[in-house]
């Protein structure tokens, strides 16, 4: 399905994602929409909720641009599965992984720019106890390093995840994550669970390299027992995604993902904080339309 040419198009944007990178384009990506033929309406929203509600509130097949992070988009990605909008996501956060992943511009304007370029996909949303993401949902050493990410005082761009993992490593304590796939029960000694539908987090981590976003399953990723130098190697490793192959690294598919832990911890979903475990993770097959590139790599 190709990009729509025009019309009535909403642009939400997120005022406080990458330190106000939002608030500082998003006038020139409105104009970028007003010559591409639409008429664009925008909010600048004042939470996550408001993103998801505007989104819920658009028009079936219409125009929803996405100006701001992975949680974000996430968000946004919430209400348009119920409205049938049609999201275009634009760069607005530090990572940007989802975007990064997708195959899309990092720079707002030129992705708009480039529309008519781009189609339309159907994708698969993951959902923590109810909520959507569409990147990775996270526990562990990994959630610890993203508190410390995100409460960094400056601005490091994609590396402030690894200033956070830096942090993380002092205070780290294995933990035993009880893991539970399509209702087959193990136990994972170790240091994180990630669950990834487009499979990137972290300012360029491939935790999830083989992840699909159209195959309705969720990509389950753990580290069992290392060492504090196994497991920067293992982070390391995942920038180009080679970690699958270590013996500590666990690896399966499923639909329905739960997730709790010998010790008090939270999970994150695109970097935002969901709650503490215990948690059920779920995937909704092909519930957004996304506009992305024609040989987008998430797609089978």
């Amino acid at each position: 399905m190709k990009a729509p040419s025009g019309g009535p198009a909403l642009l939400l944007v997120n005022p406080t994602s990458g330190r106000g990178r939002g608030l500082k384009l998003w006038e020139e990506t409105a104009g970028a929409l007003h010559a591409a033929g639409f008429t664009p309406v925008v909010h600048i929203t004042e939470s996550l909720q408001e993103a998801t509600d505007r989104a819920r509130a658009a028009a079936a097949g219409s125009l929803v641009a996405v100006l701001g992070g992975d949680g974000f988009l996430g968000a946004a990605a919430a209400g348009a599965r119920d409205s049938g909008a049609i999201l275009l996501p634009l760069a607005g956060g530090r990572g940007n992984d989802t975007i990064r992943r997708l195959g899309l511009d990092l720079d707002p304007v030129k992705t708009v720019n480039n529309m008519g370029q781009l189609v339309v996909r159907e994708m698969d949303l993951g959902l923590v106890n109810g909520r959507a993401y569409f990147g990775v949902a996270n526990v562990g050493f990994d959630g610890l390093a993203n508190e410390y990410g995100n409460s960094a005082r400056i601005n490091l761009g994609p590396f402030v995840y690894l200033y956070g993992g830096l942090k993380a490593f002092l205070q780290w304590r294995n933990v035993t994550f009880t893991l539970g796939v399509d209702g087959v029960e193990s136990t994972v000694p170790g240091w994180f669970v990630a669950v990834g539908n487009v499979g990137q987090y972290g300012g360029g981590l491939h935790i999830c390299p083989q992840a699909k976003v159209d195959d309705g399953l969720l990509d389950v990723v753990s580290l069992g027992k290392a060492t504090i130098l196994g497991v920067a190697l293992t982070f390391v490793r995942s920038y180009r995604g080679t970690h699958l192959r270590q013996e500590n690294i666990g690896f399966t598919r499923g639909r329905e993902i739960t997730i709790s832990a010998s010790k008090p911890l939270n999970i994150y979903a695109d970097g935002e904080k969901v709650g503490a475990l215990p948690a059920t993770i779920g995937i909704a097959p092909a519930a957004v339309k996304v506009l992305v590139p024609v040989g987008s790599q998430v797609f089978g």
